[in-house]
């Protein structure tokens, strides 16, 4: 092996290293901020997880802030096949997901597993995330959802607000089963066999926010290739 190779192989260590040690910080980072708030939670506490210096953290992230951005990251909570789902079955759909642990992991998910939405739960009450979240929801989490009832019954303005509704919804549930463990949320969790009433009222209440007309809107009937035309 000639000097060059020599200085190839070693840069591509140094790389392979500096991207596993930023790897793993981002990976203790998302541990800590699914477990505890962001104010609870220091950057020490991340670089210890991580088996690195505090100083290590900022090198690779610069503030905390910034490795919290990264941390909630652009993952789209959207519902799996969200543009294939009928707009007639749209709230008993996602009431079984979200009741019945339906959304299955895909390998990507496997591979790479964090959620999101718990993050923001854990930490919407702090003021110094509080921008990063609206962010993480304005830019990631609305968009997919309005896109969907825009397309759907040509809402314009009026999908947003579809949208805002349902994920209130959506994170109302969260908040109550999966955080203060209320009854009987908590039960229905991950259980498919569970709660058949309780889908059955989410379903009414999410299919109310597809469906209910707002003042001034118009509507079309789907396309029967919809899934495939989007």
């Amino acid at each position: 092996m000639d000097a060059t190779e020599t200085t190839s192989t070693a840069a591509e260590s140094r790389r392979a290293r500096r991207e596993s040690t930023r790897a793993a910080i981002l990976q203790a980072a998302r541990e800590a901020w699914a477990e505890r708030a962001y104010d609870d939670i220091g950057l020490r506490d991340i670089a210890g997880r991580a088996g690195v210096t505090a100083a290590m953290v900022n090198r690779y992230f610069g503030t905390k802030e910034g490795l919290f951005r990264e941390a909630v990251g652009t993952r789209d909570p959207s519902p799996p096949g969200l543009n294939s789902i009928d707009p007639a079955e749209f709230g008993p759909t996602l009431a079984a997901l979200l009741l019945g642990g339906g959304h299955q992991a895909t390998s990507h998910e496997v591979q790479d597993a964090y959620d999101p939405l718990l993050i923001l739960l854990r930490s919407a009450a702090s003021h110094s995330a509080r921008p990063v979240l609206r962010d993480y929801i304005e830019q990631t989490v609305i968009p997919p959802l309005a896109d969907y009832f825009d397309y759907f019954r040509t809402d314009g303005p009026a999908a947003r607000e579809r949208a805002v509704l349902t994920l209130s919804l959506v994170l109302g549930i969260n908040v109550l089963g999966r955080m203060l463990e209320v009854e009987p949320l908590k039960a229905a969790e991950g259980d498919p066999t569970a709660g058949p009433g309780l889908k059955n009222i989410l379903g009414a209440m999410l299919q109310a926010a597809a469906d209910t007309p707002l003042q001034g809107e118009t509507t079309t009937d789907p396309e029967p290739d919809r899934s495939a035309s989007r």
